[in-house]
């Protein structure tokens, strides 16, 4: 049988009883709407389908209406790239467009091309299909846009201001003018709000923030939040550095009114760094990284303030970097030392106890002291670690003393404990557990921080340091008289002792008002039935101008920071026979 003869016979059926072509039929059912462009004539056909996907009726269309009316203009530059292809030589082609409808709706279509060309080579014709993907394109551009967008602010996050950034950077190398700026937002006491109020006021802090800051920037200007309290603006055009700091300015503005939250008013303010558009400007990572460094800086002077970047800045930070690795090691490699130094009473001339402080034998910098490294151990937190190892290698001590000297009298060490440490959960633990394992009374251990500390985190501090003071180990306020400590605080502190500022004592030999602070301090604190320790005693004059008003001193003048074997000696003089 002719197979050919037969397929043209159905053909034919089909025509003279539907007076339609087969193919015209099957292109009806299927979902794709046909055209084609005849090039020389300038002309564009259209299927039914594609008709009605465009918004026209048979009789409203004409052929030659322009390809580019149909096209949003954004499109036009692809559908031009499209058709140069296609003229070269290309004779297939898939390009996504989204497509005007007659109506002015836009819609995602997904349009295939296929050149026919003439017996010279030329371009002739464009045929091809449109197909509706406007659900599926929608769904995949909110997908991307939520991987481009921060749940909680809804602003931008990372990824949309590397973006943003990139291309604006892109654009300042084609042309240095007009300068743009990065500014690094962090928002101050946001950890304290967000662990003593709970994360839902935390959150709700961090959406007003995001609402206040949008509203004193440009509609050209990002911002973006980069991760918990850290926010990114994208400043697109400043006209000068002041121009910058005029926007930082309002913005500390705004963030410096009272948030209403949870009942309570809440204060909050903004630490913040620039990095100014260069010739340097390469990457967005560095730019970001400049600024955060700006706003590092801002943080260490107190915070409510902005820094401007400079290479300097990239240069100290790079140091503690290296520092603070070099400080993990040393924990490892045990170059950790304890330094005793011995805290007396005035009265009896005798030794009552010591403070223990840390030492680094640095392999090239030989030994440093606390200052040299504390700053770098707090911001990197390896400032725990080492107090963890500094209160069993001084409850160690202290327990072999207790076995070495004999007749010892009951001798107390002081240690120094940051913020961090005391506000850890299984931190009375772990004191109970050294007293225990080194058979210690815990009267012998007197856990010492600093009057800042004690009064910024006094809502966290004060729970902490009762746990300590219901086990019997002793309380000390370090640098009293330094802050601005209330006297509710203070009563509320379950102290056993304070240590007044050094700066008292530097002129208390010579100097009446000095003298009459330390006498007034001390008055008051004997009146609360707290112990008093007078810190910085340099010299001989210093030492009698504090005998006649503090019981116990500690100072260079009675013997500076020593190994454990020198303070050995000093409890050997003075235990008795």
């Amino acid at each position: 049988m002719d197979m050919s003869a037969e397929k043209s016979d159905l053909r034919q059926m089909v025509r003279d009883a539907h007076g339609l072509d087969a193919w015209t039929v099957a292109a009806s059912v299927a979902n794709d709407a046909l055209w084609y462009f005849d090039v020389p004539t300038d002309k564009l056909c259209l299927s039914p389908r594609a008709l009605e996907l465009l918004g026209y009726s048979p009789d409203d269309f004409t052929p030659d209406v322009s390809i580019a009316r149909h096209v949003h203009t954004d499109d036009m530059i692809e559908l031009q790239r499209t058709v140069h292809q296609m003229v070269r030589g290309e004779d297939r082609c898939n390009v996504e467009l989204r497509r005007v409808t007659v109506e002015g709706n836009v819609l995602w279509t997904l349009v295939r091309l296929r050149a026919v060309r003439g017996f010279d080579g030329s371009l002739s014709l464009l045929a091809g299909t449109i197909a509706c993907i406007d659900h599926q394109k929608k769904a995949e551009l909110k997908l991307r846009d939520d991987a481009r967008r921060d749940a909680l602010t809804a602003l931008p996050n990372r990824v949309a201001l590397y973006e943003r950034l990139s291309a604006r950077i892109g654009r300042a190398e084609r042309s240095r003018r007009p300068r743009f700026a990065v500014l690094y937002l962090d928002l101050d006491r946001f950890k304290l709000i967000n662990d003593s109020l709970g994360h839902a006021t935390g959150d709700a802090l961090l959406r007003e923030s995001a609402q206040r800051l949008t509203r004193v920037l440009g509609p050209r200007d990002l911002l973006a939040r980069v991760g918990g309290d850290e926010f990114v603006v994208l400043l697109n055009e400043v006209e000068s550095e002041d121009h910058a700091h005029q926007t930082c300015e309002a913005m500390h503005a705004v963030m410096r009114e009272l948030v209403p939250l949870v009942g309570r008013d809440i204060f909050t303010s903004l630490s913040v760094g620039i990095r100014m558009s260069d010739e340097s400007t390469f990457k967005a990572g560095d730019m970001v990284r400049d600024a955060d460094t700006a706003m590092y800086h801002a943080k260490r002077q107190g915070g409510g303030r902005t820094m401007l970047y400079d290479q300097r800045m990239h240069r100290k930070m790079v140091e503690r970097l290296k520092v603070q690795t070099e400080l993990a090691y040393a924990l490892r490699r045990a170059e950790l030392r304890v330094a005793y130094q011995p805290i007396v009473d005035t009265c009896e001339k005798r030794l009552r106890g010591f403070e223990a402080l840390v030492r680094w034998q640095h392999p090239t910098r030989g030994p440093l002291s606390a200052a040299d490294f504390v700053d770098e151990a707090t911001d990197s937190g390896l400032i725990v670690l080492i107090g963890r190892w500094m209160l069993n290698e001084v409850c160690s001590q202290l327990a072999a003393w207790r076995r070495e000297v004999p007749n010892l009298e009951p001798v107390f060490v002081s240690l120094n404990c940051c913020d961090r440490e005391i506000v850890d959960p299984d931190f009375t633990q772990i004191v109970e557990t050294a007293l225990i394992t080194h058979d210690l009374p815990p009267s012998s251990l007197v856990v010492e921080m600093s009057e800042a500390a004690m009064t910024a985190n006094a809502e966290h501090a004060i729970p902490a340091l009762r746990r300590l003071r219901e086990l019997g180990v002793q309380i000390q306020m370090d640098g009293f008289g330094r802050g601005y400590t209330s006297l509710d605080v203070l009563r509320r502190m379950p102290l056993t002792s304070i240590k007044i500022d050094r700066t008292y004592i530097a002129g208390v030999a010579h100097d009446e008002e000095s003298r009459a602070m330390v006498g007034t301090i001390n008055a008051f604190a004997r009146a609360l039935g707290l112990d008093v320790v007078a810190e910085g005693v340099e010299t001989k004059e210093q030492a009698e101008a504090i005998a006649a008003m503090v019981r116990y001193a500690q100072g260079n003048h009675y013997g500076r920071p020593a190994a454990a074997s020198a303070a050995r000696r000093l409890l050997l003089q003075s235990a008795p026979c």
